[in-house]
């Protein structure tokens, strides 16, 4: 064992979600106790901490090589404060994930010694080495520093055989089963789809080589089973794209047989794009032991989609939805209900797709493209001079709808759904971030979050008409009119938390204020 210490850490997120387990600074902690250093993990997040409390608890360890900070979107404002009180004990600071790869300049010039840009497993072994026997670190790959007003960047690489990597650290494990969470698992890194919103596309073109790269089968089922001995049966695969490369209706058979030859029951979550549903391979997916999925249809109409550059079609999108409700799955569906060029015969489209597909969970009717930083998206309206500028930290900039119909419309929804927004995140939460809890309460869960959709088709119609009649519509009054409604559903979803032993200690949605 090396002789000083590695803390990974990472702070609570700005988010409408509860805390999950952060599988990055896992696979992070693994790799480098594989080559005998001594890391210990303190995720705020799971653990609920302040940031005062991350940071008292960092300073209980001695003789520190470096603290490592997973930073992104939600949580960078905080991870630089962490930072600048940290330099303040000449205490060396390593940044990695979303926010550091976009903005590495920034987190170096906010007193950051380097930044890790992309995939860490490799280049945090390397640094770590190079820092315990004071060697040159300029040739650590992905490695971002800074010499006085100089930055330099090294290329960064993505991981090729993902077999060959250790299982990730399970040190917050507890933390994660007392809270009734899933337990998180990654068999597979990026995406080949190129969708020109999506920050994860925009992450991994920050680094050279394949697009998607997966696990075996073998490899896959061999931790599944460690965690199901250790008394995990519910896992989340937080997968990118879950179906991809050369994954079919084959790999799933396969897949399944491995997981019901090894005698393993487990309860599976997973995400999948539209255009790579099949019904065998829903099917073999159920064997295995899926019961939900989240898939990013995104739009009802075509004109939509092709603006985003999705490869699903309107009608891909349709046929995908048929079979999850041939084959019983709880389906949480993405949504993108408004973007820069939204029409009003669009919205009216829309309308029609959420109300024929009732059975779906979504997060609200209101939803909107963000733009965020090193998005083909935010390239583009920046070169078009579009874009108002926001918050780089937080890594979404805005841009105002240029159809003035669809614009009042936008502005009426987003009112509307802030009034509730926190009801339905509580509604869903136990859905989209499964928690292990009973059937019935699932049942429960999904009969309200129906309802709620409803209620939203009503006044989206309703908001419709109006502007079709070029009426004015007094959402306020709308608002306080259901009041009575959102209280019994709230009172409904507070009561199964309690009998499920649930807590909900997120904030309301930060990205619809």
């Amino acid at each position: 064992m090396k002789n000083k210490k590695i803390v990974l850490t990472t702070l609570v997120p700005i988010s409408h979600r509860t805390s999950e387990e952060n599988l990055g600074l896992g696979y992070l902690k693994a790799s480098l106790e594989k080559r005998g250093y001594n890391v210990t993990i303190i995720d705020g997040w799971l653990g609920e901490l302040t940031l005062d409390e991350v940071y008292q608890k960092i300073r209980e360890n001695e003789d520190l090589l470096f603290v490592g900070i997973s930073s992104y979107m939600q949580n960078n404002e905080d991870s630089i404060k962490l930072i600048k009180k940290l330099k303040k004990d000449d205490i060396k600071v390593v940044c990695g994930g979303f926010g550091p790869t976009f903005f590495p300049e920034v987190f170096l010039k906010e007193g950051a010694d380097f930044v890790i840009r992309g995939e860490g497993e490799i280049p945090i072994v390397e640094l770590a080495n190079c820092l315990e026997k004071n060697l040159s670190f300029e040739r650590v790959r992905g490695l971002s520093w800074c010499i006085g007003n100089k930055y330099f960047n090294n290329t960064a690489s993505m991981l090729g055989d993902l077999d060959i990597y250790p299982f990730p650290s399970r040190e917050t494990i507890n933390q994660v089963l007392s809270k009734k969470s899933s337990v998180n698992m990654v068999t597979s890194r990026g995406c080949s789809g190129n969708c020109d919103f999506c920050s994860v596309i925009a992450f991994f073109k920050k680094s050279q080589g394949k697009k998607w790269r997966t696990r075996s089968i073998k490899n896959i089922v061999d931790e599944i089973e460690i965690l199901y001995k250790q008394g995990v049966n519910l896992i989340k695969m937080v997968d990118d794209s879950f179906i991809d490369g050369d994954r079919n209706e084959d790999w799933c058979k396969a897949f399944a047989e491995e997981i019901n030859k090894r005698n393993i029951k487990v309860r599976l979550r997973g995400q999948i794009r539209a255009d790579k549903v099949s019904d065998a391979i829903l099917y073999h997916l159920k064997r295995a032991g899926f019961f939900s999925f989240a898939c990013g249809i995104e739009n009802g109409s075509t004109t939509a989609l092709a603006r985003m550059n999705k490869t699903a079609t309107v009608h891909d999108n349709e046929k995908a939805l048929e079979l999850f409700n041939k084959h019983n799955y709880i389906v949480q569906m993405g949504y993108i209900l408004f973007d820069r060029f939204t029409t009003v015969d669009e919205l009216w489209e829309n309308y029609y797709f959420l109300k024929k597909h009732m059975f779906t969970v979504t997060k609200g009717i209101f939803s909107e493209m963000y733009s965020a930083e090193g998005t083909l998206l935010n390239e583009k309206l920046k070169s078009s001079n579009i874009l108002m500028k926001g918050n780089s930290l937080s890594g979404n900039n805005t841009y105002q709808i240029k159809d003035r119909d669809a614009s009042i419309i936008y502005t009426q929804l987003k009112d509307w759904h802030k009034s509730h927004s926190y009801i339905y995140d509580m509604t869903i939460d136990p859905l989209s971030a499964p928690k292990n809890i009973s059937n019935e309460s699932i049942d429960t869960l999904l009969l309200i979050a129906n309802d709620l959709k409803r209620k939203d088709l009503e006044v989206f119609k309703k908001i419709l008409i109006a502007r079709k009649k070029q009426e004015d519509l007094n959402i306020q009054n709308l608002v306080e009119t259901s009041q009575s409604f959102y209280k019994a559903h709230h009172d409904k979803v507070k009561s199964l938390y309690k009998k499920e032993n649930l807590k909900y200690n997120a904030e309301c949605n930060p990205f619809i204020r």
